[in-house]
């Protein structure tokens, strides 16, 4: 080319024309498109990673506190319901699981586990502090559904070693995070009491 523009119609045929334009629009447009899909696609997926790590962070911390106390203790008494104060025991073995459990810890002091099936949390009391202590050790993020303790061998005329199982079911709540990217979790674990049951 000579550096020179070639007349049409008597204007100078320099450029795009109309038809370039649409079609590079077009393309740019769908390109966007797919660019910003791909991009809230990331950011559901970052929601969902942020409640499984809530999830399981928040119920690990619950089962290993409950499970290194249950394992210390001594006089096991599953039951739903009021709990002795006392050091009594009670068995609820395959079938009759209950949502409650109590135990005499290490201190002496008598500790309920239970579900809290107004708020969904798990709730710890204190039967030897007046007035009785509760709190919740599961954060409000956290709704467990059910949960059932089995106890074997709490009498210590039966000749077993006495050993819990807590199975804990639920799903998380996280503000903001649809219902279809909560996460569902079905935990169990199974504690022996350490000491010898003499």
């Amino acid at each position: 080319m000579n550096g020179k523009c070639k007349m049409v119609n008597g204007k100078c045929g320099k450029g795009f024309t109309l038809i370039e334009l649409l079609v590079s629009i077009s393309i740019f447009s769908v390109v966007t498109i797919v660019a910003v899909g791909a991009l809230l696609n990331l950011a559901r997926a970052a929601d969902r990673s942020h409640a499984i790590l809530t999830a399981i962070g928040n119920l690990d911390f619950a089962m290993e506190q409950m499970a290194r106390t249950i394992r210390v203790g001594t006089y096991y008494y599953c039951r739903e319901g009021v709990h002795p104060p006392s050091n009594q025991t009670r068995d609820c073995t395959w079938g009759n699981g209950q949502s409650a459990m109590s135990f005499t810890d290490k201190d002496q002091q008598r500790i309920v586990y239970e579900l809290n099936r107004t708020t969904g949390s798990l709730d710890r009391e204190n039967l030897s502090s007046v007035p009785h202590k509760i709190f919740s050790i599961t954060a409000p993020e956290i709704i467990i559904e059910s949960m059932a303790f089995n106890v074997f061998g709490s009498s210590k005329s039966d000749a077993q070693q006495p050993r819990v199982l807590i199975r804990i079911k639920g799903h998380t709540a996280i503000a903001g995070l649809r219902a279809t990217d909560q996460v569902i979790f079905d935990l169990q674990t199974s504690v022996s009491q350490r000491n010898p049951d003499l």
